[in-house]
């Protein structure tokens, strides 16, 4: 296949999981993009591995295509393809790369880079797939290595999952071969696997030959092939491509989730330019509310009806816990209720908990080392000789609503770059407790869903801690009882699903949000007579 269209299938899914978690440019852009790859201090991003040499340069038929979203130039890719010599086989690398800058509730925009390298032998088989994500200090490293019968998915250093390989499959579609056996003919289909290190599985992909059109491609008028592509990863995805005989891609509309990006091929010092176009995430996926609601956090009860995504998804929010429940089913929707749970310290077990089937929420990962020494001391510290569980956690709250600086710059990262930083959004609040929570042995994860804030509801991640059940205890949203004085977590937020934060979070995220976001209507019910409407829209 032409090297301008490999990878481009899993750099959607990669752009999709940043704006799953980002949604709760000008000199430096093009300073930025001009340093290249010296932005992944982890392993230089194209350098070669295994003692790699180069036989046959590649970055003179480098492929470079902007990136939009609604219009707004928010980014780059480039591919090449290179022959490299390891352990003495001469074999086939090819490297993709893009940048894109988004920024949510009116910040600076932050950087999500993603880098992938492919090797692959001389019959076009892959031999090891690397996907490196990074939106802030932290690099996400993925590999898929294949051998005689099994492929190895691996997070970091951490093996997740070995496949057993029973048949053909590719790192994209198999174009150089379509290319060389029939050509491009219009209504031809083809289904084949894909390996897919996100998913860590090999999904099916099935490939359409629509025919030529005529389209307009940055002013000039170019008679191209219109290729579809559908992909049954983590979330479903379509790319609509326009491409010459060859192979050569001028045109890609990818639909992934709630979100479709346009890329357009274009020179190197174009894909570069500087662009003070700017694209927030956040706003994009607001959700208006149809009352005013004066004092949200302590509201106790709410009902909501939520309509939009497919019933399915609707049908499958978590009903756990007891603070959220279904209490109608209609032909299109659903009636939720919540209930904010105060949960009291005469209910909560010890320190250390028995053993349990929750105690999996108490695992060190690659996004939040509650193993790591300056958490664990500083866990320590704060929840000193206190062994009821429960006051443990509300300990551990009140730090992190004391210590953290509200920050809409930062991207996701990881316990460990929290600690030192001490700043972030909900994401970052969730997670250093979460970590917190987990280094002196109470089970703690993160929930993703909505919550209410001056006139509407933003998506939102909150931690969620077992002590003898799950109870919510957002940190960022601190709430008290004035009956007991116990914390608890209003009932404006709606769970859509959580997340260890452990090899599983591009799939617990997918899962959670990515067929609701941008989908989701929701009108509040039974509001008390207190709650005044919201302000008319001002006519233009």
């Amino acid at each position: 296949m032409t090297s301008n269209t490999k990878h481009v299938l899993f750099r959607a899914l990669i752009l999709l999981w940043g704006g799953l978690w980002l949604s709760p440019v000008s000199d430096g852009f093009i300073q930025m993009v001009e340093k290249g790859t010296e932005q992944m201090p982890a392993k230089e991003a194209g350098a070669q591995t295994q003692e790699e040499a180069v036989v046959e340069p590649g970055t003179a038929d480098e492929s470079w295509m902007g990136i939009y979203i609604n219009g707004l130039k928010v980014g780059y890719s480039r591919t090449y393809e290179t022959k490299v010599l390891r352990e003495g086989k001469e074999l086939v690398r090819f490297f993709s790369e893009s940048r894109i800058r988004m920024s949510r509730l009116g910040g600076d925009p932050i950087e999500l880079t993603t880098v992938q390298e492919s090797w692959l032998d001389e019959d076009q088989r892959p031999l090891e797939t690397m996907i490196r994500t990074k939106m802030s200090e932290t690099e996400t490293v993925i590999t898929a290595r294949v051998t005689t019968d099994t492929v190895v998915f691996s997070m970091g250093n951490k093996v997740v999952k070995e496949l057993p390989v029973r048949e053909r499959f590719y790192i994209d579609v198999p174009l150089d071969d379509i290319l060389a056996e029939e050509g491009l003919k219009a209504g031809a289909s083809y289904t084949f696997k894909l390996l897919d290190p996100v998913a860590y599985a090999l999904s099916e992909c099935r490939f359409f030959i629509r025919g030529e059109e005529d389209i307009l491609i940055l002013g000039e008028k170019k008679k191209l092939w219109h290729v579809s592509t559908e992909v049954d990863s983590l979330i479903p995805m379509v790319l609509e491509e326009w491409m010459d005989g060859e192979g050569v891609v001028y045109k890609t509309v990818t639909n992934a989730g709630f979100l479709t990006t346009v890329a357009l091929r274009m020179d190197r010092e174009k894909a570069l330019e500087a662009s003070t176009d700017n694209f927030d995430i956040a706003f994009s996926s607001l959700i208006p509310s149809n009352v005013i609601l004066p004092d949200p956090q302590q509201i106790r009860r709410m009902q909501f009806k939520l309509s939009g995504p497919d019933m399915g998804r609707l049908l499958d929010l978590p009903w756990d816990g007891g603070r959220q429940r279904m209490v109608e089913e209609g032909p299109d929707y659903i009636i939720v209720e919540t209930t904010a749970r105060i949960f009291r310290e005469d209910e909560s077990p010890q320190l250390p908990l028995p053993e349990h089937k929750e105690h999996a929420a108490l695992a060190a990962t690659v996004f939040c080392q509650s193993d790591d020494t300056d958490i664990r001391s500083q866990a320590q510290e704060i929840v000193g000789e206190e062994r009821n569980a429960w006051r443990a956690a509300k300990r551990i709250a009140e730090w992190i609503s004391r210590e953290m600086t509200p920050n809409y710059d930062v991207g996701f990262a990881s316990a460990r770059e929290i600690m030192q930083n001490r700043e972030g959004d909900c994401s970052e609040h969730s997670v250093l407790f979460v970590a917190l929570c987990r280094a002196v042995g109470i089970p703690a994860r993160a929930a993703v869903g909505l919550m209410y804030g001056d006139g509407i509801f933003a998506y939102h991640m909150w931690p969620e801690v077992f002590v003898g059940e799950w109870v919510s205890l957002d940190p960022k949203w601190l709430a008290r009882d004035p009956a007991t004085q116990e914390y608890f977590t209003d009932a404006s937020h709606i769970k859509f699903g959580h997340s260890n934060l452990d090899a599983d979070i591009f799939q617990e995220m997918a899962t959670a949000i990515s067929e609701i976001i941008g989908k989701l209507k929701l009108e509040v019910l039974d509001p008390p007579p207190s709650y005044p409407p919201p302000p008319p829209l001002l006519s233009s």
